[in-house]
């Protein structure tokens, strides 16, 4: 067997104990990356696919275990050896993930300089090919809860950054449109109901049961031929609905049928989530406006 051969088997068998070990201890882990760090410190895998295997399974062992990099070895290997095109080749599905590496890249104080600097660099190049993958996606939610979480500073945005940037801001102000249209056509259907079509179902329901129990006890037939009587006229209607949906309740008309009952119980739910939607629209037109 060639020597070539038998090195991409230690390899491959390295990156099988290494990605496989759910149920390893970090010390298990931690062995079998200094054992892959003394691998790469070969002179033959500094460039190459084994290399880049190499670099890759290492910064999937940084997603499981960030505090590794507490120890000097592993934040060299870091610093020294990954390259930023590494994280292109890296899969991200939640923004939390990529934050939890970012604050471990932020979090430790590396005495040397150049390290520190290095694995800054490591950290806006995971955040720019993270955004960078979510938006390839379409997944603009994602872009925008990563920068969220782990905002940039004005002067580490560069063009790529800031394009990331203003792509989440303008999908962000979009959504925000398409909220307040769906909230104002929301109040426009409110209104409707209150003014008009509570108070027309109310007065349907509740008259005809009070003119049966009124006709019951007079002995009485106060219908005409082709249309009832009606007890409660519009206004009162309209009185009725509005004090509901403003959550008051008076108490002076009360509904009789269970009917009643219904339209009075969806009446005051989407009372409260009116008032509600309105003091929050209020609340953003007094607010000043920032921008960053």
């Amino acid at each position: 067997m060639s020597s070539e051969k038998r090195l991409e088997e230690r390899v491959a068998e390295l990156k099988n104990a290494i990605v496989s070990q759910d149920g390893a201890t970090v010390e298990e882990r931690e062995a079998n990356l200094k054992k892959l760090i003394a691998l790469y410190e070969d002179t033959t895998l500094h460039s190459g696919e084994i290399a880049e295997e190499l670099r890759e399974v290492f910064l999937l062992t940084l997603i499981d275990i960030p505090d590794i990099l507490a120890k000097e070895i592993f934040s060299t290997f870091l610093a020294e050896h990954v390259q930023p095109e590494d994280f292109t080749r890296l899969e991200w599905d939640a923004p939390q993930k990529v934050v939890s590496i970012s604050e471990t890249l932020y979090g430790f104080p590396f005495e040397d300089e150049s390290v520190s600097k290095r694995v800054r660099e490591h950290a806006l190049n995971l955040l720019r090919h993270s955004l960078q993958q979510f938006e390839k996606r379409g997944e603009l939610e994602k872009m925008l809860q990563l920068l969220l979480l782990a905002p940039v500073l004005p002067d580490m945005m560069d063009a790529e950054l800031m394009r990331l940037r203003n792509r989440a801001y303008l999908y962000e102000m979009r959504r925000v449109r398409r909220n307040r249209r769906f909230l104002y056509s929301y109040l426009i259907l409110q209104v409707l109901l209150i003014f008009i079509v509570f108070p027309l179902l109310f007065i349907n329901a509740e008259n005809r049961v009070i003119q049966q129990q009124i006709e019951e006890l007079t002995e009485v037939d106060l219908s005409p031929p082709e249309e009832g009587v009606q007890l409660l006229d519009f206004t009162d209607a309209l009185y009725w609905s509005i004090i509901t949906a403003a959550s008051i309740g008076y108490g002076d008309i009360t509904p009789q049928t269970e009917v009643g009952r219904a339209i009075a119980g969806a009446l005051g739910l989407m009372g409260v989530i009116t008032i509600g939607v309105i003091a929050g629209l209020i609340l953003d037109w007094v607010s000043p406006r920032r921008i960053d």
